[in-house]
């Protein structure tokens, strides 16, 4: 066989291995996993000054961070809920849902969408009134019991603390899925005025 023979066989064969290598398809893209962790950074019963007995409220944060080793970014869909129920009474819980306007910082959306290094993290605030969903005001049911042996501050007894536990679910990206908090225990003291008529109530009330 000549030269010439070789080099047309050779030629042959190489445009044989980039036709079959021009077939094969690519690997289907999935979106990464586990990109991020939610959890439960703070919860506080709100002081008389803020919301006073009658009007009781808690506050609570929650807090989503990158755990991914890179930068991920993409539009977003901030959606999900929160449930908070009564350990005492598992009947009376309360279920809060979560948009982009519980986010702190909502800053970090531009164009619709938010882009977080690794380890960035971004906070939702959300507050509770101590309403079930049935509309139950809990510190009613709540042991107030010997009221006048109670008195916990100026003009105010305070009820037996009792234990509550928050749940939550959220999605931040349109793209992943949602992510679950583990769940939080915290107490909480219902307080009541021994006098309406006297702060922190002033409601006009006799005593």
């Amino acid at each position: 066989m000549n030269s010439r023979h070789v080099l047309v066989s050779t030629l042959v064969a190489l445009l044989a291995l980039a036709s079959l290598r021009c077939k094969e398809t690519l690997p289907t893209y999935q979106d990464p996993k586990n990109v991020l962790a939610l959890k439960v950074t703070l919860i506080e019963q709100l002081n008389d000054r803020l919301a006073p007995p009658g009007r009781q409220a808690v506050h609570a944060v929650l807090e989503a961070e990158n755990v991914f080793d890179e930068v991920f970014y993409d539009s977003v869909n901030v959606s999900g809920a929160v449930r908070i129920w009564w350990k005492r009474r598992p009947v009376r819980f309360k279920t809060i849902v979560l948009s982009q306007s519980n986010l702190q910082n909502r800053d970090l959306i531009a164009n619709g969408k938010i882009m977080l290094l690794p380890g960035q993290k971004i906070s939702l605030d959300l507050y509770w009134n101590l309403r079930s969903d049935d509309g139950i005001y809990l510190p009613h049911e709540m042991n107030f019991a010997f009221l006048r042996r109670r008195i916990c501050d100026f003009n105010v007894a305070c009820a037996d603390p009792e234990e509550f536990v928050l749940e939550a679910s959220l999605k931040i990206y349109d793209r992943l899925g949602f992510i679950q908090a583990p769940p939080t225990s915290f107490m909480f003291t219902g307080r009541t005025c021994i006098c309406g008529a006297f702060p922190p109530c002033s409601a006009g009330g006799g005593c």
